[in-house]
Parts: structure tokens; C-alpha cells; sequence
């Protein structure tokens, strides 16, 4: 059964505090209970249905849930289930905790915050608080990014939704443009036309920007080579890789790096 325990943060500046985490891994039901922190609750494997607010949510591998502060949940586990927990407070401008179950992939950055903030109670050394109110608002913001997304996705043409999904799970292999129209189910002028309309570029073009995105966030651990961040944003030619960042954010990755390692030294 879950079980709320260990540290707590405050951030009086940034209106977030972070309560507890955990992790579960079973086949049983978890009792009606209430918290006073909201609650979300990352599913890495097997599924299971939670009842809160009058809703029956339900959530398998790669599901996230939202879960509100003082109603009480009960979560039905209807197979073998692992999960990720998290209870925080944070103010209703910075994120709408109503229930609800979102996708979030494997390989979003946003599960590792999960699984660092829910490990954070048996860390050693300690996580700081710093450090722990600063993933929780990473999370909290890229689980908003997401949200934006998904509203976009819902006037997408199918072939641009597939494709972008497609794009997501292989942002550190080689991807064509055939082969990307070819999972969309339409030609490669086609999907070029379709993205063009709804996204205001190629599809390349925007597989390029979505790995340069994710690169800005591998940089932020200072113990990945340039050479590591550019294989898992797709570059083998560490170079080539080099030259677009610097195009897309007007600095190379080593400057970008070393000015994020410097402002959050100075917070």
C-alpha cells in the first residue's frame, strides 16, 4: 500500500511545496484514502483504476495521473502494477490539478523527475530542497507543455499527429522523411504539405527543432559529454550537431551549458 513518508520543501518565492514520494509495486487494491496534497501517480508498468471526484480513471503503462487534494481515491490495481508517486502543493496559476489521466512516454525527461522526486525521501546523500523544488516545478511545467500539446494534437490531420508521435519515440536514431510518411499513411509531398499548413515547417525541420529541444535538456546534466548529447539527439557528427545548436540558439552547447550551470549556482 502507498504510504506518504519522509521529507518536506518549502518555496515560499515559488508557491510550491513538495510533501512526499514513493514507489508501488503489487497486484492489490490501495484503500480509500485522502490527501492534502495533490497527488500525481506515473504508471511504468501493468494497470489500474483510480475513483476520485465521481470519475473512474483508468491508466496502463505510460499513463500519468492527476489526482486532487482532499477527495478521497481509491485505486482498483487489475494486474500486476508498478508505479511512481509524487504529493506536492502548488498555486491553481501554476498548475490545474482536476482529475484526469494524461499519456507521458518512457522517454520523457518528465519521468525521470518523477522518479528522482519519489525516490528523494531515501537519497544519499539528502536531495536538497533547491534541488527538489526545482524539479517539481520542471515537472509541473513540462506536464503544462504537454497539456498544450495534446489541445494542438486534437485539430491535427492524423498523419501529422502519427508522425509527430513517431518523431518522439526516435529522437536518437536516424529518421526519412519516407519513413515517417510511410507510418502516417500519405506520401512524402503530402505530409509535407500537412505540416506545412499546421505547424509552419517541414517535417524535418521540426524533428530537427524537437531534437534540439530535448538536447537543451541533457545539457543540464553536467556529466554528459557533447558527444553523448549529440548521439541522443540523433548526431553522430558531433560537429554537425554543433553548428545547428549554435544556429538554433545562437550559442555552441559548451556556452549554453556553462551559462545554466552558472545562473542556478547564483539561485
Amino acid at each position: 500500500m502507498k504510504s506518504p513518508r519522509g521529507v518536506s520543501w518549502s518555496g515560499t518565492h515559488r508557491e510550491l511545496r513538495y510533501g512526499w514520494g514513493g514507489k508501488f509495486e503489487g497486484a492489490h487494491d490501495v484503500n480509500w484514502h485522502e490527501h492534502a496534497e495533490s497527488e500525481l501517480v506515473m504508471v511504468q508498468s501493468g494497470r489500474c483504476r483510480i475513483t476520485v471526484a465521481g470519475q473512474n480513471l483508468v491508466g496502463e503503462e505510460e499513463s500519468l495521473f492527476v489526482l486532487p487534494a482532499g477527495l478521497a481515491q481509491f485505486q482498483a490495481t487489475l494486474e500486476t502494477t508498478r508505479t511512481i508517486f509524487v504529493g506536492f502543493q502548488a498555486p491553481a496559476k501554476l498548475f490545474n490539478n482536476a482529475a484526469r489521466v494524461l499519456p507521458l512516454s518512457l522517454t520523457d525527461p518528465a519521468l525521470r523527475w518523477m522518479e528522482q522526486l519519489g525516490d528523494a525521501p531515501l537519497s544519499q546523500p539528502p536531495l536538497s530542497e533547491e534541488t527538489g523544488l526545482r524539479l517539481l516545478e520542471l515537472l509541473l511545467r513540462r506536464i503544462g507543455e504537454i497539456e498544450v500539446m495534446l489541445g494542438s494534437q486534437a485539430q491535427q490531420h492524423r498523419a501529422v499527429t502519427v508522425a509527430i508521435k513517431r518523431m518522439e519515440e526516435n529522437l536518437s536514431r536516424p529518421l526519412q522523411l519516407a519513413e515517417l510518411a510511410s507510418q502516417a499513411g500519405v506520401s512524402s509531398s503530402h505530409l509535407g504539405a500537412l505540416f506545412a499548413a499546421q505547424c509552419g515547417c517541414s517535417p524535418m525541420l521540426y524533428l530537427q527543432r524537437r531534437r534540439l529541444e530535448r538536447a537543451c535538456w541533457l545539457l543540464d546534466n553536467p556529466y554528459l559529454r557533447i558527444q553523448e548529447v549529440a548521439a541522443a539527439c540523433g548526431y553522430e557528427d558531433v560537429n554537425y550537431f554543433v553548428r545547428l545548436f549554435r544556429q538554433r540558439h545562437g550559442q555552441s552547447p559548451g556556452r549554453w551549458r556553462k551559462e545554466r550551470l552558472g545562473r542556478a549556482k547564483e539561485t
